[in-house]
């Protein structure tokens, strides 16, 4: 009977040691778990923002094109083009001029020209550029037209410090 209580004594020993690494060994893999987790919330953050940016230039370039079908005369006349980035300046220098010396081309407005709607039109343009994308103001976006008026824009901006740009090509 001792010998059964010695042997009981020592089969209490060692089962309360295993007792604790199970529960060492189920902290481990559940702080992984959780590491893994948090690992994946970013990634998804990460892309969320992404799709945002493009999601953004996608409804801008629409906002553009739909802003020149509004005025096709103006955009026959070439007043909506701006195939470079030192054209694209151009048109955001002529906005703000007119900008400041108090002109508007909106609703209130009915006496305007299709060329100042155009500047007006691009002016507002670039400015919802530089607000919701990043570098949206540094790296200007461009417009080209064919004689055929195929409007090709192109948008650029910048996602986790690379350089984006995405295409639009209408025929208007």
């Amino acid at each position: 009977m001792i010998a059964l209580k010695q042997k009981e004594s020592t089969n209490r020993a060692r089962l309360h040691g295993f007792t604790l690494i199970e529960v060492l060994v189920a902290l481990l893999v559940l702080s992984i778990g959780l590491l893994g987790l948090a690992a994946l919330q970013t990634t998804s953050l990460k892309y969320n923002t992404d799709s945002y940016f493009r999601t953004q230039a996608t409804l801008l370039a629409y906002d553009i094109i739909d802003r020149m079908r509004t005025n096709t005369t103006g955009l026959y006349a070439g007043n909506y083009d701006a195939a470079t980035s030192a054209a694209a300046a151009a048109k955001v220098s002529a906005y703000n001029a007119c900008k400041a010396s108090g002109c508007r081309c909106d609703a209130s407005t009915a006496n305007c020209s299709t060329s100042s709607l155009a500047t007006y039109d691009l002016g507002k343009w670039y400015e919802k550029i530089s607000a919701l994308l990043p570098e949206g103001s540094t790296n200007l976006a461009t417009i080209s037209r064919t004689a055929s008026n195929m409007v090709t824009i192109t948008v650029q901006w910048k996602e986790r410090d690379i350089p984006m740009s995405h295409v639009w090509e209408v025929q208007l």
